[in-house]
């Protein structure tokens, strides 16, 4: 009984629920319409959030470039007078209204470069202008100070930077002397300033802007550090600093600044709440938040905005609660009508809605089926096409009704693997239920394409089971996969070193054959740099230059020398090229190179045999004619003397027809290297051939000096020679002329020092003598009063 009456009152009420559905659907509207109203009051706030971020952003940059401004000024005093007083700098600061037209400044200052052989007249300068205790802060020696002279106001904290030397600091040295050699504004990273008690520091910087005498600013960096005069600066203490520029723009919203892209305790320059620590920053009272990069004359601050409690009440944006009632008041309008519709309609309304409830299911059915993005087709158990979709037809290339019929095996490119496997999967379709597999297609236009069929077994009561299939075409997919594995392959097989790096060139991969050539495993050089590798033989300059044309060009190429691992030298014909993203920003860098080191050695062989004697290693008549023009050159330059000697050895034939040539040639080997010992480094000695020499003395001051350098030249060469067992000795005549006293070309000056050594023969051998030019030019004759017998 009780259960007859829980069925009636069931069929009572089932027709109700079409009601209840509209109901769930307006409930569900007035759902999505609120999240869609709080969305857009969100957005707005996030519109007014960004657009305080740009204002407060903007403000700080348009004042601290007003500051630019104002140091370009402090320059230009310097700039207009020959000598700015300290009266002068006063009176110009007081002009500035610092209080007025510059709230958070420290005050305008200049600090003078003071070499160190000027440092205690400057010192006695300054205390001559009523400062008896001035000193240079700290008093530790080095190469160059700098002194904080002017520093207006000048009283209060401001006094205890008086004399204080920046450029003993690293961090505002960097600073400093990137302001000299660019000859424009700098700014310092975070520094603590002089100014600043201990009990109450606060984050500060400075800003330089370079002084040079004259008034101008010279064209290069190394003319700009030879004019450089000083430096005008502001100190700031960050907290007054923004306190000054924001006042009270920050009501409902915390500002941190930090120092570069470094966001932690190190780079904090300021924080606007004094109610957060710094570790509890990211938890924060809101959810929105905004980073802005602010460049600075060479460096950038990284400004950091959170939303703190209040914010939205700040903004004055009202929520949605109106929009959100009249939607409320709309959605819920259908229930009522809905209600009062079916209740008059309800039988004919149930009646036409299964009609056309199962039209409208067939015809989304083959809706979905005719416009499906994926290619669909159904297979018999034996793989014939029972029907396919438009998608497949154009991916095969081919009209619906020639595909109809067809087996699906046919279309498979020739390959009888591929046959037979497809069919072997048909064949245990019924124990798995499931179809995959990987196939290549004809296409009736021509070519092939690559697909992956995914089928799924349908068995019916009532007639065959039908396999529904998908294909996805995977064709560019499998070309991108080759181009992979290619570029694989030449990287592991090339017969060149690469290597590739991250933007701060960090070895990321290596290639075998950078391996075998540097004796490193690729384990040990993934994730270092590639200053391992540095052989000492280039300097810090040769770096920086290669690093400069790869940012400015792009890419660098060149010869360059590295350490193996075994502490072998080679040398590389290395290029660099940086790989850039969308933005043109280097994200990574390929270096391909070869060892040229057997080159090398090969191309400095040759040199070597075309500029060298191949029995002593001297230089021949080629190198000795070259330094002969340099030697020369530079006796006008230095207006000092040439000194041209002609060697020849005096018994030198008896000791090479007695013990032999081999004998004869160790003996000018020793004699080479005696004659090599006996001169200074910027002298040239040559073998002309058999055994005569020619000797260069540079830079000589006298007659005398040269002669005392024949005599130990002759001493050293009379001295005995362990040759073949045997001690011998050989004597040399010599013939000297100096230039410019004997105002004669490179082949006239050795004919005449050919001369002088003849004469030196004929009276006596194992002596020198002296040519100098006649008074009437006419012709050069030996000076008898510059013989000498060693």
């Amino acid at each position: 009984m009780v259960s007859s009456v829980g069925k009636l009152s069931t069929l009572r009420y089932r027709h109700y629920m079409p009601v209840l559905l509209v109901l769930s659907v307006s409930a569900a509207f007035l759902f999505f319409a609120w999240q869609a109203l709080e969305r857009h009051y969100q957005q707005r706030l996030r519109e007014y959030f960004e657009f305080e971020v740009e204002r407060i952003t903007s403000n700080i940059s348009e004042r601290m470039a007003l500051h630019a401004l104002t140091l370009r000024s402090a320059a230009g005093v310097f700039a207009a007078s020959k000598e700015v007083s300290r009266a002068d700098w006063r009176a110009f600061v007081e002009m500035l209204g610092l209080d007025q037209n510059h709230p958070g400044v420290q005050g305008v200052g200049y600090a003078q470069w003071i070499p160190a052989n000027e440092l205690q007249s400057h010192i006695l300068q300054i205390r001559s202008q009523g400062f008896p205790d001035y000193v240079v802060a700290p008093a530790t020696p080095r190469p160059h100070y700098s002194s904080i002279v002017y520093l207006e106001p000048f009283y209060g904290r401001n006094l205890r930077a008086f004399g204080f030397d920046m450029f003993s600091e690293p961090v505002r040295r960097e600073a400093m002397e990137r302001a000299r050699d660019s000859g424009d504004l700098a700014y310092s990273g975070k520094v603590t300033l002089v100014q600043d008690s201990k009990a109450n520091p606060q984050a500060g910087m400075l800003a330089f802007f370079p002084v040079y005498r004259h008034g101008s600013i010279p064209q290069t960096p190394e003319q700009r550090r030879i004019a450089i005069q000083g430096w005008v600066y502001i100190p700031y203490r960050m907290n007054d600093l923004l306190r000054a520029i924001l006042g009270k723009q920050l009501s409902a919203l915390r500002l941190e600044i930090f120092d570069s892209d470094r966001a932690d305790a190190e780079s904090l320059l300021y924080d606007s709440s004094d109610t957060l620590d710094f570790q509890q920053q990211s938890l924060g009272f809101g959810h929105l938040r905004l980073e802005r990069r602010l460049e600075l004359a060479g460096r950038h601050w990284t400004l950091r905005f959170t939303e703190l409690a209040g914010f939205s009440k700040a903004s004055k944006l009202e929520p949605p609660w109106g929009e959100f009632l009249a939607a409320a008041f709309i959605s819920f309008l259908p229930v009522f009508f809905c209600a009062a519709y079916i209740k008059a309609r309800r039988s004919s309304l149930i009646a036409l809605h299964l009609t056309e409830s199962l039209k409208q299911s067939e015809r989304r059915f083959r809706s979905l089926f005719e416009n499906s993005p994926v290619a669909y087709m159904a297979l018999d158990r034996h793989g014939c096409l029972l029907d396919a979709n438009p998608q497949l037809c154009a991916l095969l290339d081919y009209p619906g009704d020639e595909l109809i019929g067809k087996k699906l095996p046919d279309f498979l490119v020739d390959d009888a693997d591929a046959g037979a496997d497809f069919g072997l999967k048909l064949q245990m379709l019924n124990h798995y239920g499931v179809l995959e597999c990987e196939l290549m297609l004809r296409r009736k236009s021509g070519g092939a394409i690559t697909v992956i069929l995914d089928g799924r077994l349908q068995s019916r009561k009532s007639g065959p089971a039908i396999i529904h299939c998908i294909l996805t075409n995977i064709t560019e997919r499998k070309r991108a996969e080759g181009k992979l594995q290619l570029a694989a392959r030449v990287f592991a097989d090339a017969h060149e070193g690469i290597t590739i790096t991250d933007a701060d060139g960090i070895i990321i991969d290596a290639n075998p054959t950078f391996c075998a050539i540097t004796g490193y495993p690729r384990d040990e050089v993934i994730g270092r740099n590639h200053n391992f590798l540095k052989s000492g033989k280039h300097d810090a300059e040769f770096y920086k230059n290669l690093w400069q044309t790869l940012q400015t060009e792009g890419c660098w190429q060149g010869e360059i020398w590295n350490r193996k691992k075994n502490g072998e030298l080679y040398v590389e014909l290395l290029t660099i090229s940086a790989m850039r993203n969308q933005k043109g920003e280097a994200v990574n860098y390929v270096g391909l190179f070869s060892d040229i080191t057997q080159s090398k050695l090969h191309q400095q062989a040759l040199e070597e045999m075309a500029h060298h004697d191949p029995l002593t290693h001297l230089p021949n008549r080629t190198l000795f004619t070259d330094r002969f023009q340099q030697a020369m050159a530079r006796c006008k330059r230095d207006n000092s003397l040439l000194g041209v000697v002609y060697m020849d050895l005096d018994g030198f034939k008896q000791i090479n027809d007695n013990l032999g040539h081999e004998a004869g040639d160790q003996l000018l080997v020793e004699v080479a290297a005696r004659l090599r010992a006996g001169l200074r480094e910027e002298d040239t000695v040559c073998r002309l051939g058999g055994d005569e020499f020619a000797v260069l003395m540079c830079g000589v001051e006298s007659k005398q000096q040269c002669i005392q350098a024949l005599e130990r030249i002759h001493q050293n060469v009379a001295r005995s020679y362990p040759i073949a067992g045997q001690q011998v000795q050989v004597g040399v005549s010599s013939g000297v002329t100096i230039y410019p006293y004997d105002p004669s070309n490179p082949d006239y000056l050795l004919r005449h020092a050919d001369e002088a050594m003849y004469i030196a023969k004929q009276q006596g051998r194992n002596r020198f003598e002296f040519y100098q030019a006649g008074c009437n030019g006419e012709s050069v004759q030996p000076d008898q009063a510059f013989s000498n017998q060693s």
